[in-house]
């Protein structure tokens, strides 16, 4: 993709009433990066023989981590993601875990994360249907444990008040997922989606394979399908492909999402 096709982006972008973002898996926190981490091989280590008892510090530690990074190619995704949505009527709807979208400078309104994060915690057997504050208690002495302050037999898993169940991360994989998380977010984007009906709109599709694909890639050919005024872009390193209904209205682009807005916004500055 060269210059020419950035500046058809640019413009169709710039004239569309209406912006869909869709973020999947190739845009979400590479977790290897873990493996650079000195301390946290440590931690492994030292729980493996007792993984089971202790394995609930590993998305605390991933908080913590992702919590303390600062400039690093996902904090700039996002701000190049923002250069291309500008102050277009826009949604985005993002199966990342990670909580980076909700740290950029795109309106907590306009976003929808259907899969959770590190946001809040639930009971595992979801025995209320509501969420809960993480114990402050509980990360910070995990944070002392990764800093060596304590010992690892000093930290206890943060259990329900009401029925004694684990806590777990609101996060897409625990055992009774509670959907309250993203509800009321989801309601806002079904009620945007029906004001672009028959309406110009231009729908982004960035690192989205077939994790889900019922959650955005099967509904946003869909929606393009149907809107005769709707355009598809759909950016993937591997899975870019576009299904026979779109016609002339879709674009493959074959290339990793982050590396692809990296050249948007440099083009657009240029």
């Amino acid at each position: 993709m060269g210059n020419d096709d950035l500046r058809e982006i640019r413009e169709r972008v710039r004239e569309a009433e209406f912006v869909l973002v869709g973020l999947g898996n190739e845009f979400a926190y590479d977790w290897s990066a873990l493996t650079e981490d000195a301390r946290y091989l440590e931690i492994e280590a030292e729980i493996a023989d007792a993984r089971e008892e202790y394995a609930w510090i590993v998305p605390f530690l991933q908080k913590m981590i992702l919590c303390q990074a600062r400039e690093d190619r996902w904090r700039q995704a996002y701000r190049n993601l923002e250069c291309v949505v500008g102050d277009k009527n826009y949604f985005v709807i993002s199966l990342c875990t990670d909580d980076y979208l909700y740290t950029s400078g795109l309106s907590l309104e306009r976003i929808v994360t259907p899969c959770g994060g590190f946001r809040k915690m639930q009971c595992d057997r979801n025995c209320s249907h509501t969420l809960a504050d993480i114990p402050q208690e509980t990360y910070e002495a995990v944070m002392r444990y990764y800093g060596k302050e304590v010992e690892l037999a000093v930290l206890r898993e943060p259990v329900c008040e009401k029925c004694g169940a684990k806590l777990r991360f609101n996060q897409l994989g625990v055992t009774c997922y509670a959907e309250e998380g993203y509800l009321e977010s989801w309601s806002e984007y079904t009620k945007w989606l029906q004001r672009t009906v028959n309406r110009d709109l231009c729908v982004l599709e960035l690192g989205v394979g077939m994790e889900y694909p019922t959650v955005i890639r099967f509904p946003f050919e869909k929606i393009v399908t149907y809107n005769r005024k709707a355009f598809l872009y759909r950016v993937h390193s591997a899975l870019w492909q576009i299904g026979e209904g779109i016609g002339d209205r879709g674009c493959p682009v074959a290339e990793h999402p982050i590396s692809f807005l990296e050249r948007y916004a440099a083009f657009a500055e240029a």
